[in-house]
Protein backbone atom coordinates (compact mmCIF):
# COMPACT_ATOMS: atom_id res chain seq x y z
CA UNK A 1 0.00 0.00 0.00
CA UNK A 2 1.41 3.36 -1.02
CA UNK A 3 1.92 5.50 2.35
CA UNK A 4 3.30 8.76 1.08
CA UNK A 5 3.83 10.85 -2.13
CA UNK A 6 7.12 9.39 -2.93
CA UNK A 7 5.69 6.12 -2.67
CA UNK A 8 2.99 7.20 -5.48
CA UNK A 9 5.68 8.81 -7.39
CA UNK A 10 7.04 5.40 -7.73
CA UNK A 11 4.79 3.35 -8.32
CA UNK A 12 3.47 5.01 -11.54
CA UNK A 13 6.66 5.14 -12.58
CA UNK A 14 7.20 1.38 -12.24
CA UNK A 15 3.93 0.65 -13.96
CA UNK A 16 4.66 3.16 -16.69
CA UNK A 17 8.24 1.69 -17.28
CA UNK A 18 6.29 -1.79 -17.13
CA UNK A 19 4.14 -0.57 -20.16
CA UNK A 20 6.43 0.69 -21.92
CA UNK A 21 8.77 -2.15 -21.97
CA UNK A 22 6.60 -4.47 -23.04
CA UNK A 23 5.19 -2.30 -25.72
CA UNK A 24 8.84 -2.68 -27.13
CA UNK A 25 8.97 -6.14 -26.47
CA UNK A 26 5.50 -7.23 -27.67
CA UNK A 27 4.17 -4.15 -29.48
CA UNK A 28 1.48 -4.29 -27.06
CA UNK A 29 -0.06 -1.64 -25.92
CA UNK A 30 -1.41 -1.72 -21.89
CA UNK A 31 -4.75 -0.76 -20.74
CA UNK A 32 -3.73 0.40 -17.39
CA UNK A 33 -2.87 4.06 -19.00
CA UNK A 34 -1.54 6.58 -16.69
CA UNK A 35 -4.84 9.42 -16.26
CA UNK A 36 -5.04 12.19 -14.22
CA UNK A 37 -8.11 14.49 -13.59
CA UNK A 38 -8.10 18.15 -12.60
CA UNK A 39 -11.12 18.95 -10.32
CA UNK A 40 -11.82 22.33 -8.63
CA UNK A 41 -13.66 21.76 -5.69
CA UNK A 42 -15.37 24.78 -3.71
CA UNK A 43 -16.22 22.99 -0.16
CA UNK A 44 -15.12 26.41 2.06
CA UNK A 45 -15.46 29.20 -0.84
CA UNK A 46 -12.53 31.48 -0.39
CA UNK A 47 -10.97 29.35 2.99
CA UNK A 48 -8.74 26.58 2.59
CA UNK A 49 -11.40 23.58 3.48
CA UNK A 50 -9.49 21.74 6.78
CA UNK A 51 -8.91 18.38 6.57
CA UNK A 52 -11.63 17.22 8.29
CA UNK A 53 -14.12 18.65 6.05
CA UNK A 54 -12.25 17.04 2.77
CA UNK A 55 -12.53 13.69 4.58
CA UNK A 56 -16.23 13.92 5.52
CA UNK A 57 -17.21 15.61 1.88
CA UNK A 58 -15.37 12.44 0.44
CA UNK A 59 -16.47 10.03 2.84
CA UNK A 60 -19.72 11.15 2.41
CA UNK A 61 -19.62 10.53 -1.17
CA UNK A 62 -18.45 7.61 -1.81
CA UNK A 63 -21.09 5.80 0.31
CA UNK A 64 -23.40 6.89 -2.99
CA UNK A 65 -21.63 4.84 -5.03
CA UNK A 66 -22.23 1.21 -4.22
CA UNK A 67 -20.89 -0.73 -7.96
CA UNK A 68 -17.39 0.26 -7.33
CA UNK A 69 -17.08 -0.10 -3.10
CA UNK A 70 -15.20 3.00 -2.84
CA UNK A 71 -13.80 3.67 0.40
CA UNK A 72 -11.54 6.54 1.13
CA UNK A 73 -7.92 5.41 2.74
CA UNK A 74 -5.59 8.27 4.50
CA UNK A 75 -2.07 8.34 4.01
CA UNK A 76 1.44 9.81 5.81
CA UNK A 77 0.46 13.15 3.82
CA UNK A 78 -2.86 15.02 5.10
CA UNK A 79 -2.70 15.95 1.17
CA UNK A 80 -2.90 12.87 -0.29
CA UNK A 81 -5.86 9.95 0.17
CA UNK A 82 -6.55 6.92 -1.43
CA UNK A 83 -9.54 6.03 -2.81
CA UNK A 84 -9.71 2.19 -2.74
CA UNK A 85 -12.34 0.87 -4.97
CA UNK A 86 -12.73 -2.72 -6.46
CA UNK A 87 -10.80 -2.42 -9.92
CA UNK A 88 -8.50 -1.27 -7.73
CA UNK A 89 -6.82 2.62 -6.23
CA UNK A 90 -6.84 6.29 -7.12
CA UNK A 91 -5.18 8.69 -5.78
CA UNK A 92 -6.41 12.39 -4.83
CA UNK A 93 -3.76 15.15 -4.25
CA UNK A 94 -5.64 17.72 -2.53
CA UNK A 95 -2.60 20.40 -1.70
CA UNK A 96 -4.03 22.90 -3.78
CA UNK A 97 -6.89 23.93 -2.07
CA UNK A 98 -9.10 25.01 -5.09
CA UNK A 99 -7.91 22.42 -7.86
CA UNK A 100 -7.35 19.10 -6.68
CA UNK A 101 -6.00 16.18 -9.05
CA UNK A 102 -7.18 12.67 -9.14
CA UNK A 103 -4.32 10.06 -10.36
CA UNK A 104 -5.58 6.40 -11.50
CA UNK A 105 -4.02 3.47 -13.47
CA UNK A 106 -7.26 1.70 -13.35
CA UNK A 107 -9.17 1.34 -17.03
CA UNK A 108 -10.77 4.66 -18.14
CA UNK A 109 -14.34 3.47 -17.19
CA UNK A 110 -13.91 2.84 -13.94
CA UNK A 111 -11.94 6.44 -13.30
CA UNK A 112 -14.21 8.35 -15.64
CA UNK A 113 -16.75 6.78 -12.90
CA UNK A 114 -15.68 8.00 -9.82
CA UNK A 115 -14.70 11.81 -11.89
CA UNK A 116 -18.49 11.82 -13.01
CA UNK A 117 -19.58 10.81 -9.13
CA UNK A 118 -17.00 13.59 -8.07
CA UNK A 119 -18.72 16.16 -10.52
CA UNK A 120 -22.29 15.37 -9.36
CA UNK A 121 -21.75 16.96 -6.00
CA UNK A 122 -22.37 20.72 -5.62
CA UNK A 123 -19.55 22.20 -4.89
CA UNK A 124 -17.33 20.72 -7.70
CA UNK A 125 -17.02 21.46 -11.53
CA UNK A 126 -14.27 20.27 -14.21
CA UNK A 127 -11.89 22.70 -15.07
CA UNK A 128 -12.76 23.81 -19.08
CA UNK A 129 -9.93 25.10 -21.43
CA UNK A 130 -11.08 27.04 -23.90
CA UNK A 131 -9.10 26.91 -27.37
CA UNK A 132 -6.88 29.56 -27.16
CA UNK A 133 -5.81 27.85 -23.47
CA UNK A 134 -5.24 24.74 -25.07
CA UNK A 135 -3.27 26.46 -28.25
CA UNK A 136 -1.15 27.56 -25.44
CA UNK A 137 -0.11 24.58 -24.23
CA UNK A 138 3.18 24.14 -26.39
CA UNK A 139 4.69 26.40 -24.24
CA UNK A 140 4.98 23.05 -21.81
CA UNK A 141 6.36 20.63 -24.62
CA UNK A 142 6.06 19.73 -28.34
CA UNK A 143 2.69 19.67 -30.04
CA UNK A 144 2.68 15.76 -31.17
CA UNK A 145 -1.16 15.52 -32.14
CA UNK A 146 -4.34 17.25 -31.45
CA UNK A 147 -8.21 16.06 -31.57
CA UNK A 148 -11.41 18.04 -33.46
CA UNK A 149 -14.44 17.77 -32.51
CA UNK A 150 -17.77 19.86 -32.59
CA UNK A 151 -21.72 19.33 -31.87
CA UNK A 152 -23.99 21.08 -33.88
CA UNK A 153 -26.79 22.71 -32.01
CA UNK A 154 -27.94 25.57 -33.92
CA UNK A 155 -28.21 23.45 -37.15
CA UNK A 156 -29.05 20.05 -36.37
CA UNK A 157 -32.43 18.53 -37.08
CA UNK A 158 -34.68 15.71 -35.58
CA UNK A 159 -33.33 13.32 -38.35
CA UNK A 160 -29.47 14.02 -37.26
CA UNK A 161 -30.71 12.99 -33.39
CA UNK A 162 -32.00 9.72 -34.82
CA UNK A 163 -29.49 8.72 -37.41
CA UNK A 164 -26.45 9.46 -35.48
CA UNK A 165 -27.19 9.67 -31.31
CA UNK A 166 -25.50 11.24 -29.35
CA UNK A 167 -22.41 11.93 -32.12
CA UNK A 168 -20.53 14.80 -32.82
CA UNK A 169 -21.30 16.55 -36.18
CA UNK A 170 -17.47 16.63 -36.76
CA UNK A 171 -14.73 14.15 -35.14
CA UNK A 172 -11.03 14.41 -36.35
CA UNK A 173 -7.63 13.26 -35.04
CA UNK A 174 -4.42 14.91 -36.29
CA UNK A 175 -0.93 13.07 -35.18
CA UNK A 176 2.50 14.79 -35.20
CA UNK A 177 3.66 14.85 -38.58
CA UNK A 178 0.53 16.59 -39.86
CA UNK A 179 -0.77 18.71 -37.04
CA UNK A 180 0.48 21.83 -38.10
CA UNK A 181 -0.01 21.80 -41.51
CA UNK A 182 -3.69 20.41 -40.94
CA UNK A 183 -4.70 22.97 -38.66
CA UNK A 184 -3.64 25.91 -40.91
CA UNK A 185 -5.48 24.28 -43.94
CA UNK A 186 -8.56 24.03 -41.45
CA UNK A 187 -7.88 28.10 -40.20
CA UNK A 188 -7.82 28.62 -43.63
CA UNK A 189 -10.78 26.73 -44.47
CA UNK A 190 -14.38 28.01 -44.16
CA UNK A 191 -14.55 24.97 -41.47
CA UNK A 192 -12.66 27.27 -39.36
CA UNK A 193 -15.50 28.52 -37.36
CA UNK A 194 -16.70 24.86 -36.49
CA UNK A 195 -12.88 23.74 -35.71
CA UNK A 196 -13.23 22.84 -31.93
CA UNK A 197 -9.98 21.89 -30.76
CA UNK A 198 -10.89 19.21 -28.21
CA UNK A 199 -7.25 17.88 -27.22
CA UNK A 200 -3.70 18.47 -27.74
CA UNK A 201 -1.52 16.18 -27.23
CA UNK A 202 2.08 17.34 -26.14
CA UNK A 203 5.59 15.04 -25.55
CA UNK A 204 8.19 16.24 -23.19
CA UNK A 205 11.40 14.73 -23.28
CA UNK A 206 15.01 14.75 -21.62
CA UNK A 207 17.50 15.96 -23.58
CA UNK A 208 20.17 13.32 -21.92
CA UNK A 209 17.59 10.27 -21.68
CA UNK A 210 15.86 9.00 -24.69
CA UNK A 211 14.26 7.09 -22.31
CA UNK A 212 12.79 9.46 -20.18
CA UNK A 213 10.11 10.71 -21.40
CA UNK A 214 5.85 11.15 -21.42
CA UNK A 215 3.46 11.68 -23.65
CA UNK A 216 0.07 14.04 -22.03
CA UNK A 217 -3.44 13.94 -23.91
CA UNK A 218 -4.37 16.73 -22.48
CA UNK A 219 -8.40 17.05 -22.65
CA UNK A 220 -10.66 20.57 -22.67
CA UNK A 221 -12.77 19.08 -19.57
CA UNK A 222 -9.17 18.79 -17.43
CA UNK A 223 -8.83 15.32 -18.24
CA UNK A 224 -4.92 13.86 -19.23
CA UNK A 225 -3.94 10.90 -19.80
CA UNK A 226 -0.04 9.75 -20.11
CA UNK A 227 1.85 7.57 -22.01
CA UNK A 228 5.59 6.61 -21.78
CA UNK A 229 8.04 6.21 -18.85
CA UNK A 230 8.48 9.56 -16.67
CA UNK A 231 5.72 10.18 -13.57
CA UNK A 232 7.28 13.53 -13.03
CA UNK A 233 7.08 14.83 -16.33
CA UNK A 234 3.48 14.17 -16.07
CA UNK A 235 2.84 15.39 -13.19
CA UNK A 236 5.14 18.77 -14.26
CA UNK A 237 2.73 19.75 -17.03
CA UNK A 238 -0.54 18.78 -15.17
CA UNK A 239 0.71 21.22 -12.26
CA UNK A 240 2.08 24.05 -14.95
CA UNK A 241 -1.98 23.79 -16.30
CA UNK A 242 -3.21 24.29 -13.22
CA UNK A 243 -0.78 26.90 -12.07
CA UNK A 244 -1.96 29.00 -15.88
CA UNK A 245 -5.80 28.13 -15.46
CA UNK A 246 -5.59 29.25 -11.75
CA UNK A 247 -4.15 32.31 -12.67
CA UNK A 248 -7.10 33.22 -15.16
CA UNK A 249 -9.56 32.25 -13.11
CA UNK A 250 -8.62 34.00 -10.34
CA UNK A 251 -7.96 37.59 -12.76
CA UNK A 252 -11.47 36.80 -14.09
CA UNK A 253 -12.92 36.78 -10.12
CA UNK A 254 -10.72 40.10 -9.20
CA UNK A 255 -11.18 42.20 -11.68
CA UNK A 256 -14.43 41.46 -13.60
CA UNK A 257 -16.40 40.37 -11.58
CA UNK A 258 -18.63 43.08 -10.36
CA UNK A 259 -20.41 44.40 -6.89
CA UNK A 260 -22.38 47.97 -5.99
CA UNK A 261 -21.20 49.93 -2.97
CA UNK A 262 -23.99 51.99 -1.71
CA UNK A 263 -22.24 54.18 0.96
CA UNK A 264 -20.80 56.29 -2.19
CA UNK A 265 -23.38 54.42 -5.22
CA UNK A 266 -20.16 52.86 -6.77
CA UNK A 267 -19.93 50.18 -9.37
CA UNK A 268 -16.96 48.22 -9.66
CA UNK A 269 -15.85 45.25 -11.89
CA UNK A 270 -16.16 44.79 -16.10
CA UNK A 271 -18.50 43.24 -18.29
CA UNK A 272 -16.94 40.07 -19.85
CA UNK A 273 -17.40 40.28 -23.39
CA UNK A 274 -17.41 37.11 -25.69
CA UNK A 275 -17.32 37.79 -29.46
CA UNK A 276 -18.53 35.98 -31.74
CA UNK A 277 -16.89 35.47 -35.54
CA UNK A 278 -19.54 33.08 -36.84
CA UNK A 279 -21.43 34.62 -39.57
CA UNK A 280 -24.98 32.39 -40.14
CA UNK A 281 -25.76 32.34 -35.96
CA UNK A 282 -29.77 32.39 -35.92
CA UNK A 283 -29.85 34.35 -32.35
CA UNK A 284 -33.39 33.05 -31.46
CA UNK A 285 -31.27 29.26 -31.84
CA UNK A 286 -28.75 30.53 -30.13
CA UNK A 287 -30.71 31.68 -26.81
CA UNK A 288 -33.03 28.32 -26.49
CA UNK A 289 -29.71 26.63 -26.90
CA UNK A 290 -27.90 28.07 -24.08
CA UNK A 291 -30.46 28.68 -21.60
CA UNK A 292 -32.66 25.54 -22.03
CA UNK A 293 -31.51 24.70 -18.43
CA UNK A 294 -29.73 21.50 -19.72
CA UNK A 295 -26.11 20.37 -20.62
CA UNK A 296 -23.64 21.47 -21.71
CA UNK A 297 -24.52 25.09 -20.28
CA UNK A 298 -26.96 24.40 -17.68
CA UNK A 299 -28.22 27.47 -17.45
CA UNK A 300 -31.67 28.54 -17.19
CA UNK A 301 -33.40 31.79 -18.00
CA UNK A 302 -36.78 33.72 -19.71
CA UNK A 303 -35.24 36.06 -22.60
CA UNK A 304 -36.33 39.44 -22.92
CA UNK A 305 -36.47 40.07 -26.22
CA UNK A 306 -35.77 44.19 -27.13
CA UNK A 307 -35.89 43.42 -30.49
CA UNK A 308 -34.62 41.20 -33.06
CA UNK A 309 -31.02 41.61 -32.72
CA UNK A 310 -30.81 42.16 -29.00
CA UNK A 311 -31.94 39.78 -26.08
CA UNK A 312 -31.49 40.09 -21.87
CA UNK A 313 -31.45 37.34 -19.84
CA UNK A 314 -31.35 37.01 -16.07
CA UNK A 315 -30.42 33.67 -15.90
CA UNK A 316 -29.90 30.74 -13.28
CA UNK A 317 -26.24 28.99 -13.02
CA UNK A 318 -27.83 25.39 -12.84
CA UNK A 319 -24.04 23.40 -12.59
CA UNK A 320 -23.07 21.83 -9.91
CA UNK A 321 -19.89 24.64 -9.26
CA UNK A 322 -21.75 27.74 -9.04
CA UNK A 323 -25.15 26.16 -8.08
CA UNK A 324 -27.89 28.99 -7.88
CA UNK A 325 -25.82 31.72 -8.75
CA UNK A 326 -27.85 34.79 -10.84
CA UNK A 327 -25.80 35.76 -13.96
CA UNK A 328 -26.88 38.86 -16.32
CA UNK A 329 -26.72 38.31 -20.03
CA UNK A 330 -27.16 40.39 -23.35
CA UNK A 331 -26.99 38.79 -26.36
CA UNK A 332 -26.42 40.07 -29.24
CA UNK A 333 -25.72 39.24 -33.09
CA UNK A 334 -22.19 39.11 -32.90
CA UNK A 335 -21.74 39.74 -28.93
CA UNK A 336 -22.18 37.89 -26.16
CA UNK A 337 -21.99 40.27 -22.75
CA UNK A 338 -21.90 38.73 -19.37
CA UNK A 339 -21.68 40.21 -15.75
CA UNK A 340 -20.59 37.74 -13.27
CA UNK A 341 -21.41 38.80 -9.89
CA UNK A 342 -18.93 39.56 -7.05
CA UNK A 343 -18.80 36.01 -5.08
CA UNK A 344 -19.73 33.93 -8.42
CA UNK A 345 -17.14 31.67 -9.88
CA UNK A 346 -15.10 32.39 -12.12
CA UNK A 347 -14.83 29.04 -13.70
CA UNK A 348 -18.51 30.07 -14.72
CA UNK A 349 -16.65 32.19 -17.82
CA UNK A 350 -14.56 29.64 -19.05
CA UNK A 351 -17.14 27.15 -19.03
CA UNK A 352 -19.11 28.93 -20.90
CA UNK A 353 -16.61 29.90 -23.37
CA UNK A 354 -15.56 26.56 -23.74
CA UNK A 355 -18.95 24.98 -24.54
CA UNK A 356 -19.09 27.75 -27.40
CA UNK A 357 -16.21 26.73 -29.10
CA UNK A 358 -17.18 23.28 -29.03
CA UNK A 359 -20.64 23.39 -30.14
CA UNK A 360 -21.51 27.09 -31.66
CA UNK A 361 -18.60 29.01 -32.74
CA UNK A 362 -14.43 27.81 -32.46
CA UNK A 363 -13.59 31.16 -33.75
CA UNK A 364 -15.37 32.94 -30.65
CA UNK A 365 -13.10 34.64 -28.43
CA UNK A 366 -12.70 37.01 -24.87
CA UNK A 367 -10.44 39.55 -25.36
CA UNK A 368 -8.19 40.71 -22.51
CA UNK A 369 -7.52 44.18 -20.63
CA UNK A 370 -4.97 45.33 -23.52
CA UNK A 371 -7.54 44.42 -26.15
CA UNK A 372 -5.17 42.54 -28.30
CA UNK A 373 -4.81 39.18 -26.91
CA UNK A 374 -7.34 36.43 -26.36
CA UNK A 375 -7.87 36.19 -21.83
CA UNK A 376 -7.45 32.69 -22.05
CA UNK A 377 -4.09 32.75 -24.11
CA UNK A 378 -0.81 31.49 -21.90
CA UNK A 379 1.49 31.87 -24.45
Amino acid sequence: MVRNRAEMISRFDDILYKNYNRYKKEKKNETNLLKSYIIENHLHHCETPTYDAITNFLQNTFKREEKLSLKLKETEDEQLFIIDSNKGQLYLDVSNKRFWVMHSTIKAKYSDQVHKLLLKQKNMDNVWLPISFLYGLEKFGEIYGMGVSFTEYLKKDELDDFLFPNQNTLNLGIRRLYVKKMLKLLQESDLKEVIGINKITLLEKSVENNDSFIVDDITYYGKITGRGTSFSKHHSIVQKILMSYNSKIKNLEDYYSYSFYPENHQLKGRPIDIHLKRSDIDLTKLVDTMFSGKKPYYLWGIPDWRNENYCRINAVDLHAGNYGKNLEFEIMPHLIRVLLPKGSCGNTIARLITNIHQSIDATSYLLGENLEHDFFTII
